[in-house]
């Protein structure tokens, strides 16, 4: 599932232009950088860490959906065992009484049922939200610290490479530096050893 890249690229439009000191586009490039935010997705560790937590949280949650499902649709297959079991012309008034019972008490019970799959749906859907956010904040000011550190003092502004053709957008632009290995050379200096070796791996 697509949760925190999606967030997370908000977060970096939203830095798509950050002026760092100048008040304007300088005329040298030279003082103008590029981050490519889609790679820092890809080999940021706690991109990644965000990443597998909102994919495990939202995992648990759709497993917990697919029982209240299964328990819901048995009972609805009762209930249509009941209403075929009452159509039976030999079946006697005592029988039918009981079997009216028993359809009423399995209807009260779908209906809770489906109110407690619809709140749990609501929460689910908040809890997720609000996670995601909040990831995306910490990702998002991670990562602006470290390109102001890497920036300040060397570039006027810093911009965010388009990950597609936008009217207005940067394509291609002679003598800008690229920041993005720099950013996440400090970004990944604390990772733990496993993700360390981990990206070692992807490299090969």
């Amino acid at each position: 599932m697509k949760l925190i890249p999606t967030a997370f690229r908000q977060g970096a439009i939203a830095l798509s232009m950050t002026l760092l000191g100048a008040a304007g586009w300088a005329q040298d490039f030279s003082k103008t950088a590029v981050v490519d935010y889609q790679t820092i997705l890809k080999e940021y560790y706690k991109a990644k860490d965000s990443k597998k937590q909102m994919e495990d949280l939202a995992g648990n949650y759709r497993k917990e959906r697919d029982e209240r499902d299964a328990a819901l649709k048995s009972i609805v297959d009762s209930i249509n065992g009941l209403q075929k079991e009452m159509q039976d012309p030999a079946i006697s008034d005592a029988k039918k009484k009981e079997k009216e019972n028993q359809l009423k008490a399995k209807g009260e019970e779908g209906q809770v049922k489906q109110r407690e799959m619809m709140a749990f749906a609501q929460t689910a859907s908040k809890i997720l939200e609000d996670k995601q956010q909040r990831l995306t904040m910490e990702l998002t000011e991670d990562v602006n610290k470290v390109i102001s550190q890497v920036a300040k003092n060397k570039y006027n502004m810093v911009i965010v490479k388009p990950q597609a053709p936008l009217s207005g957008t940067v394509i291609y632009a002679e003598g800008m530096d690229d920041i993005t290995a720099q950013v996440l050379g400090i970004l990944n200096k604390d990772a733990p050893a496993g993700k360390k070796e981990d990206k070692k791996d992807e490299k090969k």
